[in-house]
């Protein structure tokens, strides 16, 4: 019987936190405060996403795990993208290019800092 099973349930877990990320980052993003855009929904879900990320590879010890939530996030932005009935698509502009980059590059940030700190132990 294989005894790595709650480990399993818990990366399963926290790449589904990954997609809640994406749902979360996406439902605020057209945030405004007064009549200008304030998307800091993407900085939240990017720091989310950064924290999820380096729990999934302190789980595991492994680097590819900590790639499964950003997988998922990017999953369910680009079913966001591709449109619904009627074509409608819903964010076009620079504030998903902001989600995005937030998303994918803080959770690499976290990676890289996190690396650079066991390789100088």
């Amino acid at each position: 019987m294989n005894r790595d099973w709650p480990r399993l349930l818990l990366l399963a877990a926290l790449t589904l936190a990954g997609a809640a990320c994406a749902v979360g980052g996406t439902m605020y993003l057209p945030a405004h405060v007064g009549s200008a855009p304030m998307p800091v929904s993407a900085v939240v879900a990017g720091l989310m996403l950064a924290m999820v990320s380096v729990a999934a590879q302190t789980l595991t010890g492994q680097g590819s795990s900590a790639s499964l939530p950003v997988l998922a996030f990017l999953v369910v932005i680009v079913v966001f993208l591709l449109g619904g009935p009627g074509d409608s698509v819903t964010y076009t502009d620079w504030r998903v290019a902001l989600l995005l980059g937030c998303g994918v590059g803080l959770p690499a940030l976290a990676w890289y800092v996190g690396a650079a700190d066991r390789l100088r132990r």
